[in-house]
């Protein structure tokens, strides 16, 4: 599907917290899911290196990309394909999530964009996900 889904948020932080809150993988555990999901993530952030999110949500899934972007405090991007979804391992079936940071005097603009779904249901599935998951992030960097 060519969709794409354009998320944004104002969080009541500087753009360092909230970029920190973003790139640190015991912060990402949080936000991204809580205890429940018993979250691993691995990655350096390095622009080609892979990323991997593993964990548990009814059956134990793997999420495996590359990070695209990353530019300190303002851009970070990886393309990731879940296990759950059962689609080969081919570019095209790889989804684009990509947060950009703007500094707003003592606030934080955050937008994120959600491109390339395989399925429809891939597309619903992640325009649901990041709905909470967003504001799960704004109140662990406000909070």
């Amino acid at each position: 599907m060519m969709q794409i889904l354009d998320k944004n948020i104002t969080i009541e932080a500087p753009v360092g917290k909230v970029w920190a809150a973003i790139t640190d993988i015991r912060s990402m555990r949080e936000w991204m899911g809580g205890d429940e999901l018993q979250l691993e993530v691995a990655t350096s952030w390095e622009v080609g290196s892979p990323l991997v999110i593993r964990g548990f949500h009814h059956v134990r899934f793997e999420n495996r990309g590359v990070v695209l972007e990353y530019v300190p405090e303002r851009v970070m991007a990886y393309s990731f394909l879940s296990s759950v979804s059962r689609l080969p391992d081919v570019t095209e079936n790889y989804s684009v999530v990509r947060f950009e940071l703007k500094e707003e005097g003592a606030h934080t603009a955050l937008s994120l964009q959600l491109s390339n779904f395989p399925t429809e249901t891939i597309y619903h599935h992640l325009n649901f996900y990041w709905n909470s998951t967003l504001m799960m992030l704004k109140r662990k960097v406000e909070g």
